[in-house]
């Protein structure tokens, strides 16, 4: 998804489908968000937090723009929040589903148009973002069965956790959160260089990079993983 009313439009649309009439309130964003039975309810209800940010953060792209009238752009949010006020978890999902008017996602639309046109964020394929937290993941939980050095663990284990919540939020968050959490990887060459130094030296700072790589090649902030490594090993401090 491009833009995030481009992402919050795809999201209600899928909460008008007449499938999910009937189904609890659980159930509902679980299919609306392709999320997997084995994910616990809390992680369900944490993913639809991130969708009520949406609005606010459409809000901001459009107020940039002086020529955009917000009144007319961003009329459909009263609506929508008193939708999302029938978001109840012990309650039918149709209760919100039902209160999604045609008129309120049209006028998303209008928004999702002009930040296509002004602003677009970046794409990244379903495969790529397969792809990178496959290797994530399985890195994940190799750090998370050795025996090392608690700073490093932590340093580890939290980055590639960071790098893993983005591609699975990807749907509602798009590629700026998966370009924070790049960012804030490297970012710790410079704020955390001790810690980024000895992972980096470590045996798993080959293969953490090469995720990192990976990241920035699908952001199309670097070329290639391996030269994004390569960069890296000369930012980080030498004796």
């Amino acid at each position: 998804m491009s833009n995030p009313a481009e992402r919050l439009h795809a999201i209600l649309t899928k909460s008008k489908q007449k499938e999910l009439q009937g189904k609890n309130m659980m159930q509902g964003w679980r299919e609306v968000l392709q999320l997997s039975t084995d994910i616990d309810d809390l992680m369900v209800m944490n993913k639809v937090g991130k969708i009520f940010t949406l609005p606010s953060i459409i809000a901001t792209h459009i107020q940039r723009f002086s020529d955009l009238d917000a009144d007319l752009f961003l009329g459909w949010r009263n609506d929508l929040t008193a939708a999302f006020r029938y978001i109840y978890f012990q309650h039918n999902f149709q209760e919100f589903g039902n209160r999604l008017s045609d008129s309120l996602l049209i006028n998303i639309r209008f928004c999702a148009h002009e930040l296509e046109k002004r602003m677009p964020d970046k794409n990244v394929s379903h495969e790529d973002l397969a792809s990178i937290r496959e290797l994530a993941w399985a890195l994940y939980q190799e750090v998370l069965a050795s025996e090392m050095p608690a700073h490093l663990f932590r340093y580890l284990l939290d980055y590639l956790y960071l790098i893993i919540e983005a591609i699975d939020d990807y749907e509602i968050t798009g590629a700026a959160a998966a370009e924070r959490a790049f960012n804030a990887v490297i970012g710790t060459i410079a704020t955390d260089s001790v810690n980024a130094k000895e992972a980096n030296d470590s045996k798993f700072g080959k293969p953490f990079w090469n995720v990192i790589g990976k990241v920035g090649v699908a952001l199309k902030i670097a070329k290639t993983a391996v030269e994004l490594a390569e960069g890296v090993q000369k930012l980080l401090p030498h004796p």
